[in-house]
């Protein structure tokens, strides 16, 4: 029940104060599916759960609820309420971990959101997708829904403590099928080829430009470029 009112109370607040465009609800399908979504904004994990009509599960990273103090207890406290699957992204075992912990909400007929690029676009580009979304579709045979944020890096920029009143929309796809090609998760070609035709299919909601390379190495760059 608090889980339900925690969600009733964002979504009335998020539409009424930031007022987001969202559009393609037609397209989510009935039974389990994932929703792949490029990421601008600290918030893209909660924006896109509260105006879907389903209950999602999103995949988050593990520290957010690892923080110190009373505001990492309030922070792991939301996180949870509004259903995060943590995985820690920094141990193969534990992203392994976290993928069969999705596959089991999919499995259980439930809804699962991903950030095909593994965090936040630094320039509003998209980046290479990680394969992490191909293996939860080809080990479950579930349909992908490519979903388009545009705009709610506005709403809080990379670096922001505070949010900012700013329209945003939400854009969903067709569901993509890869039927054909159930079961073969464990193939990395067919994991990239899935991975990629998702992201292609993300830009066309989104309208980013694509760079064709993965976004931990371009912040792999920044990092030694602010040492040097």
């Amino acid at each position: 029940m608090l889980r339900k009112l925690l969600r009733l109370v964002l979504a009335a607040l998020v539409r009424l104060i930031l007022r987001p465009q969202v559009r393609g609800l037609e397209n989510l399908p009935a039974g389990p599916f994932i929703i792949a979504s490029n990421h601008l904004s600290f918030f893209d994990s909660l924006f896109i759960p509260i105006l879907t009509p389903r209950r999602v599960h999103f995949v988050g990273k593990q520290g957010w609820l690892e923080m110190p103090g009373l505001k990492g207890k309030l922070q792991a406290f939301f996180f949870r309420s509004i259903d995060m699957i943590s995985v820690d992204k920094n141990s193969g075992t534990g992203v392994t971990s976290g993928l069969s912990g999705a596959l089991d909400i999919l499995n259980r007929g439930q809804v699962v959101g991903i950030h095909v690029e593994g965090g936040r676009s630094p320039d509003g580009r998209l980046y290479k997708g990680n394969s992490g979304v191909a293996w939860l579709a080809l080990a479950g045979g579930f349909p992908v829904v490519p979903c388009g944020l545009i705009g709610t890096e506005k709403v809080h920029p990379v670096g922001s403590k505070r949010l900012h009143v700013a329209r945003f929309s939400v854009s969903f796809g067709a569901p993509l099928s890869f039927a054909e090609d159930h079961g073969r998760q464990s193939n990395r070609h067919v994991r990239r080829t899935v991975t990629d035709e998702i992201t292609q299919a993300i830009a066309a909601q989104s309208g980013q430009e694509y760079a064709n390379i993965y976004l931990s190495t371009v912040r792999e760059r920044m990092k030694q470029n602010s040492g040097a």
